[in-house]
């Protein structure tokens, strides 16, 4: 068994937990956006990566997507923070801690300062 993410593959959090439709409120400063749609879904990689859950919050003028690494508690997000008209685009990596039956994670970005994501199983 290798070690995966610095996480033991049979210590974290089984994938098909994980998959399924939530909402997605994001909060930045004294702004609470309201909660939209968003997704973890099975798809593998073309990268040779192995990977197989995406995160996606398409919705929205502040959308997130990328690669899922399930963690022992919630999970990680490699992937983009970027708006629709493209202003805002940025590398991002975030951590998921379980929180009041859904998770949290926080990410900093250049031009908005930290931004708390709340997720909620639809």
């Amino acid at each position: 068994m290798a070690l995966v993410l610095g996480v033991w593959p049979a210590d974290a959090a089984p994938s098909s937990s994980l998959v399924g439709a939530y909402t997605c409120a994001l909060a930045s400063g004294e702004v609470n956006y309201p909660a939209l749609a968003c997704k973890i879904i099975k798809r593998k990689a073309k990268d040779g990566s192995g990977r197989t859950l995406w995160f996606e919050k398409s919705a929205g003028s502040q959308r997130i997507r990328g690669w899922v690494a399930p963690q022992e508690h919630g999970f990680d997000v490699d992937g983009e923070f970027y708006c629709p008209r493209g202003a805002c685009s940025e590398k991002i990596q975030v951590r998921f801690v379980p929180l009041d039956g859904g998770f949290r994670g926080r990410l900093e970005h250049s031009q908005g300062g930290t931004i708390t994501i709340d997720l909620r199983r639809k």
